[in-house]
């Protein structure tokens, strides 16, 4: 508000506050939120097992982790035991970009390829169960292909057509798609970056749209529910074993900006939040958050 005297008047101009930046309104609201009660732990690896930029984690009913990882050779899918002991591990040559990993409720484990746009299921030992490609193929720059997976019932599931396509596409049990919902773009149901997915108890369908800094809520068959906006980039969406609903996002910076958010799953509201990146989100049987971190650690954080 600025006062200026006029002659014998005195005029009050009101001016308009500048709306609030999105980093800083996010900041805001996690300040108005608690610390999750998360003590933050590292992962001991066997020192025989060399790990390069983690790209995603899933963890199994025993505990055993399943890591997939981008090394310069080598295989990019390592399973350890709960002490960090060597399993097994496969998939030289199959990858260009290895981006997710997910274990469905059978057990078997599933990977996406964010370059070639290749799906890949695996039996818990490695042998190639499926393999499909996502039609039409992706094109663009490099990276430009799948980012994550979800399993609905009856063995469908969802792929995220992130980089390029702007999509999610559906397949039924035989790798054949269904059908698909989205485009690019910045409007209520398209999609900048289609990073993440996860499916709700209920089977609503939620969607890390990364560049657009917001979680997108659908239905099973593409029916449109809804966004939450954030800041940042929205990587990792995924629920904890009690159904509890979590994000990650990154507001960039050096050293890096990035938390690990606990939300409300029908309002969007955060209920606390861990600082970490999580380039994808998994959780263990006993609650533990692990977040990707995309570098040779692998981060814990356990129930207090």
């Amino acid at each position: 508000m600025i006062r200026l005297a006029l002659g014998a008047f005195l005029v009050i101009v009101t001016l308009p506050v500048a709306a609030q930046e999105p980093e800083e309104s996010l900041r805001a609201r996690l300040a108005a939120a608690p610390r999750l009660p998360l003590e933050r732990g590292e992962f001991v690896v066997d020192p025989s097992v060399s790990l390069e930029e983690v790209s995603a984690v899933s963890v199994d009913a025993e505990g055993n982790l399943f890591v997939l990882h981008r090394p310069q050779s080598g295989d990019p899918i390592v399973v350890l035991d709960p002490e960090g002991r060597l399993i097994r591990s496969w998939g030289s040559g199959m990858f260009a970009i290895p981006h997710a990993i997910r274990i469905d409720p059978d057990g078997n484990v599933w990977t996406v390829d964010s370059s070639a746009s290749t799906i890949y299921k695996f039996s818990v030992r490695g042998d190639l169960l499926l393999q499909t490609q996502l039609e039409p193929p992706a094109r663009g720059p490099f990276p430009c292909g799948t980012a994550d997976i979800a399993f609905g019932d009856n063995g469908h599931f969802l792929v995220a057509d992130g980089y390029c396509n702007g999509r999610i596409v559906e397949f039924g049990p035989d790798g054949q798609q269904l059908r698909e919902w989205g485009s690019r773009g910045a409007s209520p149901g398209q999609f900048n970056v289609v990073h993440s997915l996860a499916l709700g108890h209920d089977g609503t369908v939620y969607v890390a749209d990364r560049e657009n800094a917001r979680l997108q809520r659908f239905g099973r068959e593409g029916e449109y529910h809804g966004l939450w906006e954030y800041a940042g980039q929205l990587f990792g969406v995924a629920f904890s074993p009690a159904g509890e609903l979590y994000v990650s996002v990154s507001l960039g910076g050096e050293p890096e900006e990035a938390y690990v958010m606990k939300l409300d799953a029908n309002t969007g509201e955060i209920l606390g939040y861990v600082e970490a990146f999580g380039h994808e989100l998994a959780f263990a049987p006993d609650g533990s958050l692990i977040p990707a971190t995309v570098t040779d650690r692998i981060l814990v954080f356990t129930p207090r």
